[in-house]
């Protein structure tokens, strides 16, 4: 399950519409359908997620581990900035491993196209 897919649980957990869960976190839903489902997620559209959703976990949300649902004790009532806390340290140490990952799987992509350009350029 790639990320776009556990934001499209996140909607269905929570029972909201998915065209009002994506306009209220700014996005496109169209971004999260066909093929655009498996395209990376920028990290403004995870921190938009993670600041008006407190109550899911970040490493479930990044990664794929652990429970979706945080612990009461760690949802914080306020937004707060991720070097406020060792939490937030450890958040953002997730979404640059993840954001890392990503752009791994983009250069790998990038460079299977720019294959395919050379080759189509010869015929």
């Amino acid at each position: 399950m790639n990320v776009k897919e556990r934001v499209l649980l996140i909607a269905e957990r929570k029972g909201i519409s998915k065209t009002e869960f994506f306009k209220d976190l700014g996005l496109s839903y169209a971004n999260f359908k066909g093929g655009q489902k498996n395209t990376a997620l920028s990290s403004d559209a995870m921190i938009a997620i993670l600041t008006r959703h407190q109550d899911i976990s970040p490493a479930w949300l990044l990664m794929g581990e652990g429970k979706m649902m945080r612990s009461a004790e760690t949802v914080s009532p306020e937004p707060q900035i991720a070097a406020a806390s060792s939490e937030g340290s450890s958040v953002s140490k997730q979404l640059v491993a993840a954001l890392e990952q990503t752009i791994k799987a983009q250069e790998k992509t990038i460079s299977a196209l720019e294959g395919q350009v050379v080759l189509l350029n010869r015929k």
